[in-house]
């Protein structure tokens, strides 16, 4: 039945960030710390992108094709990075920069100024931190509230502009629901929220 379906899926929500919060809130609060994004948002991009999983990672073809095509000059860059990023990559680190990495899955392209391996992004911390200056980078390019325009900010995330339409049709309506339930677990807890808490910490959810 729908509502059903309904129920399975807030069930799931909820064991998924429960684990998110047991395992990474003290990482992802001490990350927010000093950034107006709040720490439920970076929670669920967590929980779209890994489930909470910091060693995930994943070849993306298509921004191979368009790294490859930056690098010959057919076109002038892909995201932010230009043909003079690429200068000193070597044909067998390409593939290395055109995964994501880590909580976020962060595109290891985005750390090629920053002149480290894109395997630093399978580091909790690291990760984190650089998802908040991505998302500062987003918010001040679109003009978006860090605080606020979260559904934006789902867009830019996973499509790279505020109004993109997401591969994965739930993924925003999906990532708000996430949100509303980690804010719960953050509040001062209700008898069945500390309860919930308390019960051992579920697996991944696949």
């Amino acid at each position: 039945m729908e509502g059903d379906d309904g129920c399975g899926q807030e069930d799931d929500d909820r064991r998924l960030m429960r684990r998110i919060y047991y395992l990474w809130d003290e990482a992802i609060r001490d990350a927010c710390r000093w950034s107006s994004v709040p720490a439920e948002f970076l929670a669920t991009l967590i929980a779209n992108e890994s489930g909470g999983e910091p060693g995930r990672t994943q070849f993306q073809p298509q921004l191979y094709r368009g790294l490859l095509a930056v690098r010959s000059g057919e076109r002038l860059h892909y995201a932010t990075v230009t043909r003079e990023d690429l200068r000193v990559v070597k044909d067998e680190q390409l593939m290395e920069y055109a995964a994501t990495y880590g909580l976020t899955q962060i595109m290891g392209c985005q750390v090629l100024r920053d002149r480290v391996s894109p395997h630093r992004l399978l580091e909790p911390e690291l990760n984190l931190r650089k998802s908040l200056q991505l998302l500062a980078i987003f918010a001040e390019y679109c003009q978006l509230d860090l605080g606020t325009e979260f559904e934006e900010l789902l867009r830019c995330w996973n499509t790279g502009r505020p109004d993109g339409v997401t591969a994965d049709p739930e993924y925003v309506q999906n990532g708000l629901r996430r949100m509303a339930i980690y804010r719960e677990f953050s509040r001062p807890m209700a008898a069945t929220t500390r309860a919930e808490l308390a019960a051992p910490v579920p697996a991944a959810v696949p």
